[in-house]
């Protein structure tokens, strides 16, 4: 008897523990590395540079699918106006529907990997990713999560990294210092009409915040110069500017998320929002999908969970961007304004979940749309 517990005991210690190796330590590579490690696997995360530099982001934490509740680390405040400008202006309140919190993005990605490192993740900073240590990652781990954003590390081994400019969005943003406290508890988000996109205003302190611009489709409006005529606009022309920034968000994705053993999250993915650019959500997210799927060994099922966790939304979202930019500005005003006189709160509406049947709808009731709209 005793022999026999101790041919268990060693068969069960002696189990290959499951090695993941993460590359890029953002919000995806972060998540995945999190949830990994309470799955007890190994998990050795390689960030570029150290954990919360260089950050690209106007950092807004939208969760409206409401599967990640309030971010642990970082948070400025929970933002519960929000403001949108076509024709007119008008200020939506935002329901528990809609969670949207304002984060010191650098900040909550340190906190993020702290609690990483306490779980056992080693983090390994300052150690960007060639082609040739890539393969080595392949070989040495069961699997590699590549978290690095757009174009990912993949794509370049793959040959496809051009995939993501022609597929993105393009944005600019300045941090500026000045007085915002009349800001504090409220985003706004503004469309134009000479291009097929939108710019935000996002106040993160009384001091401080984040001003951008992201054009959707192809124009040839330079967007720094639009982001100078945006500043003078909204009289911040003379606000002190602390950071300068441009990237891409990619809306699309590629045609596979997993090549041989490596899976793609977040950016490299494509998951980001077609409606308004964020993707802090999605990347956390997909994330946790990523580690679920090689706990379960079911790794050819993750693009499936993707499609059926993030799918219907990223699509829906898609779709109503597109009836925007099809639609002009007075019609887009107009329809907004219905929503505002209905006094409905806007996650009633779903919209920022990509319910675009119910702005159609809303527009065809109202004589705005044609009833015969073919998309």
């Amino acid at each position: 008897m005793l022999k026999w517990r101790k041919k268990i005991f060693f068969y069960i210690g002696g189990l290959p523990m499951t090695k993941v190796a993460i590359i890029g330590g953002g919000p995806a590579g972060l998540t995945a590395a999190i949830e990994g490690a309470k799955k007890g696997f190994q998990v050795d995360l390689f960030e570029r540079y150290k954990v919360g530099d260089d950050i690209r982001c106007a950092e807004g934490f939208f969760d409206t699918l409401n599967l990640l509740g309030e971010p642990k680390y970082g948070v400025r405040f929970k933002v519960d106006q929000l403001e949108l400008e076509i024709e007119h202006l008008y200020t939506f309140p935002l329901d528990e529907k809609v969670n949207i919190w304002m984060i010191d993005r650098s900040e909550w990605q340190r906190g993020l990997a702290e609690e990483a490192k306490s779980l056992g993740v080693n983090v390994i900073e300052n150690s960007p990713i060639s082609k040739e240590k890539y393969e080595e990652l392949r070989k040495h781990y069961d699997w590699v999560i590549d978290s690095t954003g757009a174009p990912s590390v993949t794509s370049r081994v793959y040959g496809f990294s051009t995939f993501y400019k022609e597929n993105a969005g393009i944005t600019a943003q300045y941090t500026l210092h000045g007085d915002f406290s009349s800001w504090l508890g409220r985003l706004k988000a503004a469309l134009e009409e000479h291009y097929n996109g939108y710019y935000w205003i996002f106040p993160k302190s009384e001091q401080e915040a984040n001003i951008g611009i992201i054009f959707f489709t192809e124009n040839d409006l330079n967007p720094w110069q639009e982001l100078e005529r945006i500043l003078e606009k909204e009289g911040l022309s003379d606000y002190e500017r602390s950071r300068k920034l441009g990237g891409i968000c990619p809306v699309v994705r590629p045609k596979k998320l997993v090549y041989d053993n490596v899976l793609l999250t977040g950016d490299a993915a494509g998951l980001v929002s077609a409606l308004h650019g964020g993707g802090i959500d999605c990347a956390c997210i997909s994330g946790k999908i990523a580690i679920e799927c090689i706990e379960e060994n079911n790794v050819d099922e993750y693009e499936k969970h993707i499609d059926e966790v993030l799918g219907g939304r990223l699509k829906g979202e898609k779709r109503l961007a597109n009836l925007v930019w099809k639609l002009n500005r007075s019609i887009t005003d107009r329809v907004v304004k219905a929503v505002h006189q209905s006094e409905k709160p806007l996650g009633e509406y779903g919209f920022l979940n990509g319910n675009a049947d119910a702005f159609e709808k809303l527009g065809v009731l109202r004589g705005l749309i044609p009833a015969l709209w073919k998309h």
